[in-house]
């Protein structure tokens, strides 16, 4: 199988695709918002070079004239170049032209719509005329009033523009600090991510998520084997103070009443489960959960061979994450003087396991958000960072392996939890004739 990538990878390409992401967001609304200034400061300029073009008196008195066109151009071109725009376009009351950067075009109509300057407002936008497509504003020329009553008419238009190539030009040039700045903000982003996945993972001294999720499931095996090993010595100090005594047959009689203490492949608490691993599990959760005054036995019709494939074994692996948890639940609600009951069993197609205790059980309102990390209806002690775990643990090996978990009331009188695991006959190492009856 392929290695899943590693979490200093993982943390990584996170923090790299998070500084990309933010740093494209940045550059595209800087490069939008430095558009629109653009666009703005383009439009304020030519605006006035238009506002002075119609109010200019020699180009006022030149409409008047036989060939307006002789005094109109020579002073629109030297504004044109004066302002850096692409056009000074100057026309009567019916469009025709007064000057233009193109002389042929002089006396000719205009290619664009004038009826909004000849209507006496102001106009800004994008068009295409004779020279190409251009940002432009048109304004209205008036002329002399008849009287102080009156009006002064609208007499032609003064058009100002500069072509979108020439304004993407310029915006290209502008956007060269821009990208030069977000590049580096890239790299100091990136640099920054190696640095914070470097320190995470020293932090966690170098583990990768499977390793801490091996240490989370062995959350129980260490105190287990400390409560072996401290029930051992007690035995131990029993069986010398007998030896000592010279009462041989008493040592001998305690020896096999409390065999199954010191020993993980003992079978006496769990005879039908072969499966070294479970049966581990099975013995120290019954010492652990002595120790608390709380009596753990499993259904004798419990069965389940040794794995013999590595399907099989990882199958037993869920079940330990699975078990466990549900034993450590039903062993912290029966509390003092409780009881809880395991049952395992397999009918060559499913694994179903179930764990009665006879603690105050589960409101019925609340199954499905016991399943819910964090979410825990004991009360809070020295332990309430690790609370809301099992169950999530649980629900989380049910939902990858497709099986079904369900929450009711046992024989004991306090809560039920069944779990089902599908597997084929390749992953189930045996199945029990008495597997039947005990699911039924």
């Amino acid at each position: 199988m392929r290695r899943a990538m590693t979490l200093r990878a993982q943390l990584l390409v996170l923090q790299v695709v998070i500084v990309l992401v933010l740093v494209c967001t940045t550059g595209l609304v800087a490069s939008t918002l430095q558009e629109r200034q653009l666009r703005e400061a383009y439009v304020d300029r030519m605006t006035g070079v238009a506002l002075s073009v119609a109010r200019l008196p020699a180009i006022l008195d030149a409409f008047d004239d036989a060939d307006p066109s002789a005094t109109i151009q020579p002073i629109a071109e030297v504004i044109r170049e004066a302002s850096e725009v692409t056009y000074v376009v100057v026309t009567d009351d019916h469009g025709v032209r007064y000057s233009h950067p193109d002389p042929e075009q002089i006396g000719r109509r205009v290619s664009t719509d004038p009826s909004v300057p000849l209507s006496g407002q102001l106009w800004t936008g994008t068009q295409t005329g004779t020279l190409g497509t251009s940002w432009r504003v048109k304004v209205p020329v008036y002329g002399d009033a008849a009287d102080d009553a009156s009006p002064a008419p609208v007499i032609g238009t003064a058009s100002v523009g500069i072509l979108e190539s020439e304004l993407r030009a310029d915006l290209t040039d502008d956007r060269g600090w821009l990208l030069g700045s977000l590049a580096a903000a890239t790299v100091v982003g990136v640099l920054c991510a190696a640095w914070v996945t470097r320190l995470v993972r020293r932090r966690i001294y170098l583990l990768e998520p499977e390793d801490i999720a091996g240490l989370l499931e062995t959350r129980g095996l260490t105190d287990a084997l400390r409560s072996q090993s401290h029930e051992f010595a007690n035995t131990v100090h029993v069986i010398s103070g007998l030896l000592e005594l010279g009462r041989t047959e008493e040592a001998v009689a305690f020896i096999e009443r409390s065999g199954y203490g010191g020993l993980l492949t003992s079978s006496a608490v769990a005879p039908g489960v072969r499966s070294p691993e479970l049966a581990a599990l099975l013995l120290v959760k019954a010492i652990t959960a002595r120790e608390r005054g709380v009596i753990l036995d499993v259904a004798e019709e419990s069965a389940l061979d040794a794995p013999t494939t590595s399907e099989a074994s990882a199958l037993h692996t869920d079940v330990l994450v699975v078990l466990g948890n549900l034993i450590d639940n039903a062993v912290d609600a029966a509390g003092p003087d409780g009881r809880v009951r395991v049952l395992l069993v397999t009918d060559g197609v499913h694994l179903r396991l179930r764990v009665d205790d006879n603690g105050p059980g589960i409101p019925t309102n609340l199954h499905h958000q016991v399943f819910k990390a964090g979410f825990s209806t004991k009360v809070p002690g020295t332990r309430e960072h690790s609370r809301g775990i099992g169950l999530a643990l649980v629900r989380r090996v049910v939902d990858r392996r497709d099986g079904e978990v369900v929450i009711g009331s046992g024989d004991l009188g306090g809560a039920r939890v069944t779990v089902e695991l599908p597997a084929g006959a390749t992953a189930l190492a045996g199945h029990v004739s008495s597997a039947g009856e005990a699911t039924t």
